[in-house]
């Protein structure tokens, strides 16, 4: 049926959805919920039935704010509405429920209708649960791997790098503090490299490292875009999600994002599909460890080590990892205008940058400096320190921000900060041990990161720093009293901070 575009000015989350009178909706079978394809021109979309008697005309189709905003859907226009089908995928997926191996064709059908949203969130769930049980042997994750990358499109900077060398760094998170990725690609690109880097949004952190970029500079950008501001620059720093990169793990990171939790061989496939779809050849895997990180257990870096190396050796990228023992946050700001003074100070060399974070981001492109063979063994550390220290670094990210959409350079005085403080205090004298990154998260979820991008916390002690009763160990900053009340409700300061 064909029916006119009536835009809604409300967003409607994760999953589209449209929205039908139920004359309409009931002409052509279709019950709320259920799936339908819609076309406008050029544009066909999977997505789920809201039925109204009131909210939309009949002959109008009720198009949310989140559609008609990203594919910039003109008000008024014809739309045509059907029916689907629903997808072989979810007889896959039973199948994989109930224990059994799935084939290459299986898994690429299910990446391909999660990429298309032919599978729900709730198809998806379900899907989702396979990771943790049954599980997949290795043949199942290199196919998921393969159709994850395959379902959407794929971009290619070969021609620019020396040698056909496209290089990228990824952590697998869950440290608190995101500023590393801002500042290594400067550095990787002032060596030559072609470093067309995404990163996501929050998943399980106070910020993504998207959320921190977007204060300075655009991060949604598209396939040409990005293309000329590597060609101008040598690299990009941009958000995965507006590209239609691996689009299946998009939706898979709907459904983590919701019930904070991700096992590990989703973490692999969701990871090396992306690097796959950029066109990398050559990559450094930050793997931190410790209390309150996603890998508790030192035990478990190995597995992941290998897990990463064999899928790394069979879609043909090169790889180094980076394993650390974390006991600080990655800086000491915490939320997304605050992580970014923390980049800007360490590309300024301020005197108040973090120096920790700082060794270990010249320690990382070191390593990736040698693995690409732009540096001799051994020499890779100073020759990133070389670039940072000497303003290069400085100078390429404002080239990089200034090619995505930057309209000025900013200083760490120009980034405003939550008008509501409180600071936290310590209860006894002692050591700082170590921070713990899952209640840092907890806290500063209370307080709006990463929606409110002024709010977040500073901390003043880092791991090895003496205090004494009654010093503070913390800065609060948010938007509302009510924001900072509620974060004190979570606070368990034993939790937060090990003192002794």
């Amino acid at each position: 049926m064909y029916l006119r575009v009536n835009k809604i000015d409300v967003d409607n989350g994760d999953e589209f959805y449209i929205m039908l009178n139920s004359v309409d909706a009931l002409k052509d079978g279709i019950y709320d919920g259920d799936l339908v394809e819609i076309g406008m021109g050029d544009l066909t979309l999977n997505v789920r039935a809201s039925i109204t008697d009131t909210e939309v005309e009949v002959g109008s189709v009720g198009i949310f704010r989140d559609i008609w905003m990203k594919f910039e859907i003109l008000n008024g226009s014809m739309a045509m509405v059907q029916l689907i089908t629903p997808s072989e995928s979810i007889e896959h997926i039973k199948k994989k429920m109930l224990g059994n191996k799935l084939n290459k064709e299986q898994l690429a059908m299910i990446t391909k209708d999660m990429g298309s949203r032919r599978l729900g969130m709730v198809e998806t769930a379900y899907f989702m649960s396979t990771f943790f049980n049954p599980g997949f042997d290795d043949d199942e994750v290199l196919w998921m791997t393969e159709g994850m990358a395959d379902s959407g499109l794929k971009l290619s900077f070969k021609e620019l790098g020396k040698g056909g060398m496209v290089a990228d760094k990824h952590s697998i998170g869950g440290v608190a503090g995101k500023a590393i990725t801002p500042v290594i690609v400067p550095i990787l690109a002032c060596a030559g490299l072609i470093v067309p880097n995404t990163s996501t949004r929050a998943i399980t952190t106070p910020a993504g490292t998207s959320d921190i970029l977007e204060v300075v500079m655009p991060v949604s950008l598209n396939h040409d875009q990005i293309m000329e501001a590597v060609r101008k620059t040598g690299a990009c720093m941009v958000w995965g999600g507006a590209l239609d990169l691996a689009p299946a793990d998009d939706v898979l990171i709907s459904v983590e994002r919701v019930i904070h939790l991700e096992s590990y061989q989703k973490l692999l496939v969701s990871i090396v599909a992306k690097k796959i779809a950029m066109g990398i050849t050559h990559v450094i895997i930050d793997i931190p460890h410790g209390r309150g990180t996603k890998v508790q257990n030192v035990e478990d870096v190995d597995m992941i080590k290998k897990g990463f190396q064999k899928l790394f050796d069979a879609v043909g990228i090169k790889c180094v990892f980076y394993v650390r023992n974390v006991k600080n946050l990655d800086g000491n700001g915490i939320g997304p205008n605050l992580e970014m003074m923390e980049v800007l100070k360490l590309i300024n060399q301020t005197a108040d940058r973090s120096r920790d974070l700082e060794d270990t981001i010249v320690d990382m492109a070191g390593k990736l400096f040698e693995l690409c063979e732009v540096a001799d063994k051994g020499k890779g550390k100073e020759k990133a320190l070389g670039y940072l220290t000497s303003g290069e670094a400085r100078k390429k990210f404002w080239e990089i921000a200034f090619a995505q959409g930057a309209v000025k350079e900013l200083e760490v005085k120009d980034i405003k900060l939550g008008g509501f403080t409180h600071d936290v205090v310590a209860e006894k004298d002692g050591v700082v041990k170590m921070w713990n990154n899952r209640e840092v998260r907890k806290v500063t979820k209370y307080l709006g990161t990463p929606i409110v991008k002024e709010a977040g916390i500073y901390v003043h002690k880092v791991a090895g720093d003496k205090v004494k009763k009654g010093d503070i160990l913390i800065t609060m900053y948010t938007s509302s009293k009510s924001r900072i009340d509620n974060a004190l409700t979570v606070l368990d300061l034993e939790k937060i901070v090990v003192i002794s």
